[in-house]
């Protein structure tokens, strides 16, 4: 007979090995002309439902509150890991360079990303403004992101602040991604 604890670790490292078999992003390729190699996760949907200005004759069309994906990239000048959040705004805002994307973490840390300024682009889908915010994630951004999940995610727009608030799901999921990209850059285990 097996002790309980042995069977529990055998089902927990199963699991783990799985999980880590699962790690799947949707770029992942080095260019032939100047050896930048790139790496992507696939886009994943953040916040909560919230209804768009598409009508139909049912009513309003329901989107997610925004998306985010994480991305890396090497060359011989740049090491770096980049988050891009995609968020409908319903209104035209206007963004100032600078620090103005803040993520709240489940330890009550706040941290401020430098963001690149977008104008937004229409789209069609759902008559509404997308802007893209691509913030670059410092290795000691990246490391505690991976221990700590985000738990709100605060863009500031001149005059206006969209708050958003991650399910648990969408907490676990975007440390998992942060962790495929680590572990397909070979980053664990950390090494002094």
């Amino acid at each position: 007979m097996v002790p309980k604890w042995i069977a529990a670790l055998a089902i927990v490292l199963l699991w783990w090995g799985n999980a880590s078999a699962q790690c799947e992003l949707a770029v992942d390729y080095i260019d032939e002309f100047d050896s930048t190699r790139m790496l992507a996760t696939a886009p994943r949907d953040i916040g909560y439902q919230v209804p768009s200005l598409f009508e139909t004759e049912e009513g309003f069309t329901f989107i997610q509150e925004a998306q985010v994906l994480f991305s890396f990239t090497q060359n011989d000048t740049l090491d770096a890991v980049f988050m891009t959040l995609a968020v409908p705004e319903y209104k035209y805002h206007k963004i100032e360079p600078g620090r103005n994307v803040g993520l709240k973490l489940k330890t009550g840390q706040i941290i401020w990303l430098l963001n690149i300024p977008d104008r937004g682009t229409f789209d069609r889908n759902t008559n509404m403004r997308v802007y893209l915010h691509t913030c670059a994630l410092p290795l000691d951004v990246y490391y505690n992101l991976l221990l700590n999940p985000i738990e709100k995610i605060r863009v500031s727009y001149a005059g206006y602040n969209h708050n958003m608030t991650l399910l648990p799901q969408q907490q676990e999921g975007i440390q998992a991604d942060l962790n495929c990209i680590g572990k397909r850059l070979g980053a664990f285990p950390v090494k002094p």
